[in-house]
């Protein structure tokens, strides 16, 4: 349903999109409730359509409001190509994410396409399930989130991690989290929590906040159905005004709105971005 949403909205994306909640109309929205001056996507969103063309669903994205993308690989298009693109469509990317075989052995080209890219993060944003059997395995990753984020620093950039739900589950009396936020240096290495998952772990974004205030300056937006699975925002249970009444102690800067599965992905990110300028 996705291959077949694409080629829908590949013939008449822009005119069956509807524009009246774009930033434009918006000048007057609570900034105290909204901190975001703009919302992302995180690309992963439409990885399948993107697999197929990226001019199309970027400029649907673009239709929506989105000026922020974050991106999860670029599916062998070339990335000078896509960043000329971007800035015909006012677009941005503040933010990657690359998988951690890169982080070890291709930082340099990392940052080079980061740099053709305009971005300022790179997120380690996912653990194989046979890199995190232990603690000891989290401080490895530590280490090299430290020594990957001084040489992201010295060439303008910032490292970052990004959470799922394993990482609240106790390993030998700790929470592996927890490990990460004590042994990588606050200015080297930034955290990007993924609201879902922390809330899916029981875990209170707020708490974290309080505990690491600054080291959030990225977020993921995407909502809690009844069953535990993702939905889209404003469809479930996270209540994002109360968490976003701590932005600034948290440091958040960029916010990127994200469905891992559906067979909707633009009607969704529509719903949401709705949803978040209500």
């Amino acid at each position: 349903m996705k291959r077949r949403e694409f080629i829908r909205l590949g013939a008449g994306a822009m005119a069956s999109l509807p524009l009246m909640h774009l930033p434009s109309a918006l000048a007057g929205h609570n900034q105290n409730k909204r901190p975001y001056k703009q919302l992302g996507v995180q690309l992963y969103t439409i990885r399948e359509q993107l697999a197929v063309d990226y001019k199309v669903p970027l400029k649907t994205i673009a239709s929506l409001g989105y000026k922020d993308l974050e991106f999860a690989g670029y599916f062998e298009h070339k990335p000078a190509e896509i960043k000329r693109y971007m800035d015909d469509l006012g677009l941005v990317s503040n933010s990657t994410h690359v998988r951690l075989p890169a982080l070890q052995n291709d930082f340099d080209s990392i940052l080079e396409t980061a740099h053709t890219m305009g971005q300022t993060y790179i997120v380690l944003p996912w653990l194989e399930e046979k890199d995190r059997d232990s603690l000891d395995d989290y401080k490895k990753h530590a280490e090299l989130l430290n020594k990957r984020g001084e040489q992201a620093k010295s060439a303008g950039f910032q490292m970052a991690y990004h959470n799922h739900d394993f990482e609240f589950i106790p390993l030998d009396g700790q929470l592996p989290y927890d490990l990460l936020l004590e042994r990588t240096d606050k200015e080297l290495v930034k955290m990007q929590l993924d609201l879902y998952w922390a809330i899916k772990a029981n875990k209170d974004p707020v708490q974290y906040f309080k505990k690491a205030p600054g080291r959030f300056p990225l977020c993921h937006i995407k909502d809690r159905a009844a069953d535990g699975s993702i939905t889209t925002v404003g469809k479930g249970s996270i209540d994002f005004d109360a968490l976003f009444k701590y932005a600034d102690l948290a440091g958040l800067q960029h916010f990127y709105v994200e469905h891992d599965d559906t067979d909707q992905p633009f009607q969704s990110l529509r719903s949401s971005y709705n949803y978040l300028y209500r």
